[in-house]
């Protein structure tokens, strides 16, 4: 994988490799999990750009495919991918409103919500809308539920339940790392601007859910560069104060 958008991590201890793939205009990460001997691997967040997901995949063989939250960014390649490599997408139970209000907004306004960038966006000429006649996900999901276990190959991911930014995102932990989509990023936990986020209850999902974890945890995020857990954690007041 040489391309800028792209970067692999291997992990030997627990025999992973781990593959970013960056897509669309909030360049998404789209995080492959994979195992270096049979090579099953299970997609997070397939946000955009298809081709190149299932480029980055080719070698692999996907057996689900999991979303931390189902803002559009996260969900716009699923109809192809989920086709493509013939398998479920997953989502927690409490995530079924969102999806539904991300259609509403592109029926009404003939574009995506991208919070306080959507005007820099448009102005850029970045498209936020899918192209006409372009099939959008039909939102079916099979639901997932806090502490459920999906298995790898004999590796264990866990469903971490970390609702605030949408009341039904979740982390996933693998060995001694977790995918926490737009729940806590390098800085601080994702924006809650949004309808349906809650900055109280992201706060209490980061403290209760994620700062309990071991320092040397890798923190993944949805965008932008990972992190650890000690790194951030020191930080958590000064989020609170600043509310955001």
């Amino acid at each position: 994988m040489t391309s800028p958008n792209e970067l692999e991590i291997v992990d030997d201890d627990n025999r992973l490799v781990l593959r970013r793939v960056v897509v669309g205009p909030l360049r998404t990460n789209c995080w492959i999990i994979a195992t270096t001997d049979s090579k099953h691997a299970i997609v997070i967040d397939p946000g955009d750009e298809p081709a190149h997901l299932i480029d980055a995949a080719h070698d692999l063989a996907v057996t689900a495919i999991v979303l931390t939250h189902t803002h559009w960014d996260h969900v716009l390649a699923l109809p192809t991918v989920a086709d493509a490599w013939g398998r479920d997408v997953h989502s927690h139970r409490d995530e079924a409103p969102v999806w539904p209000h991300e259609l509403s907004q592109l029926r009404h306004h003939g574009h995506f919500d991208a919070g306080t960038a959507t005007a820099d966006l448009i102005a850029c000429g970045c498209t936020i809308a899918p192209p006409p006649g372009a099939e959008l996900w039909a939102g079916v999901t099979q639901p997932l539920s806090d502490d459920q276990i999906l298995h790898l190959d004999g590796r264990q991911i866990t469903v971490v339940h970390t609702p605030g930014h949408t009341p039904g995102s979740v982390s996933l932990r693998c060995g001694n790392h977790i995918f926490t989509g737009d729940t806590l990023f390098p800085g601080g936990p994702g924006l809650t601007g949004w309808p349906f986020s809650d900055f109280p209850t992201i706060i209490a999902s980061i403290r209760t859910r994620l700062f309990t974890l071991p320092d040397g945890m890798h923190v993944h995020a949805g965008h932008g560069h990972s992190t650890t857990i000690g790194e951030e954690r020191p930080h958590l007041h000064e989020w609170i104060e600043r509310g955001w």
